[in-house]
């Protein structure tokens, strides 16, 4: 079998701005498609379900999707991995970490889909579910993991599919899963009036494709990391590093249903379930941000991790500097915009609502002035990652976890809900200067 060898020497050799616009405009495309489909759920919910609908969602999507959380885990973990291994020009190992990758993926879904079967509903109980909005997204959640096999690979092998040289192509198959998502959506939702299952069903099945999509390509002559059975086979050593290195992303996902579940229970404490419903569509807008912030991330990763592989740290700094500087022209633009035009972003997701508006206006407020924070938080705990620095990857990402855990229970008992609102951008805030200072021990 021939294998060009373009690649590695154009990560190695090519200009930094574009390599950087190779890798991260494919990848932000991807990630805003599938932000378009998440926020189409969302209005799909909000206009032929109504205000409950979103209520139910917004209460178990965060448990859902620790499926995407272990398919991060594994597919950054593995992809840092890969692309170390590849500037250090060992093939072998990267094919060994590629086939583990997969075993991985199957051992964790038979695990974790289990576990949500099983005691999905008692944690929305837990979270402080009732009634109608209890049963629509105990419904939601049954499907999500009946079928939830199909995220975590989708997760695991497009990052794995990025790293192998193939952003583009990356990109069109989620194109191709977001078209038909919001496809089965109006098929699911408007024509079969099926409610939150149907939404739970279109999502899966749009990842069921996107995930044999991806995997084709490492069963195909096409690449040098071709799956076999002898890399299949699981060695101890491969899936702790994997494990290891993939742990920040798992804690970055798992943040994000935290954070999620943990704005819920709050709001549910000293609000009302339209503090939830109006939070489902700050959270809808903030996904689209979010995800162009990890497109940044996720981009630059392979770039990074090659470079760091190949000891070249001058280019490494290049990188990761450009990753932030255009994460916060985008944060910026996204404040501008969100702060001039709140109503409309409301009317998108639940049209003209007199009661839910201002409620979801006045969070906007007191929300998005940390989007900038957010973001570059991602792109650092990224760049931790990337260059093999999973403790400080991972006290960054942790340090999220324990400081909002705390905070927003403190601010909501203290200031009500206004306080709950207020929380994230706080520790964001507080957790950025943290990361400046520790960027600039490493210098």
């Amino acid at each position: 079998m021939t294998v060009s060898t373009t690649q590695p020497l154009s990560l190695r050799d090519d200009s930094i701005f574009r390599l950087f616009l190779r890798y991260t405009l494919p990848t932000i495309a991807a990630m805003l498609i599938t932000g378009i489909y998440v926020a189409v759920d969302g209005m799909f919910v909000g206009h032929f379900i109504g205000e409950d609908g979103l209520a139910a969602i917004i209460l178990g999507y965060p448990i859902g999707s620790i499926l995407y959380a272990v398919g991060a885990m594994i597919g950054m973990g593995a992809s840092a991995l890969v692309s170390i291994k590849m500037g250090e020009d060992n093939v072998q190992q990267a094919r060994q970490i590629v086939g583990n990758a997969l075993s991985l993926c199957i051992i964790a879904a038979i695990i974790f889909c289990s576990f949500g079967l099983f005691f999905g509903k008692d944690i929305l109980i837990w979270i402080g579910a009732k009634d109608h909005i209890l049963t629509m997204a105990t419904d939601y959640l049954f499907w999500y993991f009946t079928m939830g096999s199909f995220a975590i690979v989708s997760m695991a092998f497009s990052a794995l599919l990025r790293n192998d040289g193939q952003p583009n192509r990356v990109t069109l198959i989620m194109i191709l899963g977001g078209v038909l998502n919001i496809f089965l959506d109006w098929l699911f939702i408007v024509i079969i009036p099926w409610g939150l299952t149907g939404a739970a069903i279109a999502t899966m099945l749009s990842q069921a494709v996107t995930c044999l999509l991806c995997l084709q390509h490492f069963f195909s002559d096409k690449t040098q990391l071709r799956i076999g059975w002898d890399s299949l086979k699981i060695k101890l050593d491969t899936v702790l590093q994997i494990l290891k290195l993939g742990t920040s992303s798992l804690l970055m996902y798992m943040y994000l249903s935290v954070v999620l579940i943990l704005h819920n229970k709050a709001f549910l404490l000293v609000g009302k379930p339209i503090h939830v419903a109006a939070y489902s569509i700050v959270s809808y807008t903030e996904a689209l941000f979010y995800l162009v912030f990890e497109g940044i991330a996720l981009g630059t990763q392979p770039l990074i991790s090659f470079n760091t592989g190949a000891g070249l740290k001058d280019r490494v700094n290049k990188l990761r500097n450009l990753a932030f500087i255009t994460t916060l022209l985008i944060a910026a633009i996204g404040v501008i915009t969100l702060y001039s035009i709140p109503e409309i972003v409301v009317y998108m997701f639940a049209g003209d609502n007199p009661v839910l508006q201002p409620v979801a206006i006045n969070g906007m407020s007191l929300y998005f002035w940390g989007l900038p924070f957010e973001g570059v938080l991602l792109v650092g705990a990224t760049y931790f990652q990337a260059i093999n620095m999973p403790k400080e990857a991972s006290l960054l990402t942790g340090g999220k976890l324990f400081l909002i855990s705390i905070a927003i229970f403190i601010l909501a008992y203290s200031v009500g809900v206004n306080g709950v609102w207020l929380a994230l951008p706080l520790c964001s805030a507080a957790l950025t200067l943290w990361m400046v200072y520790r960027l600039k021990k490493l210098a």
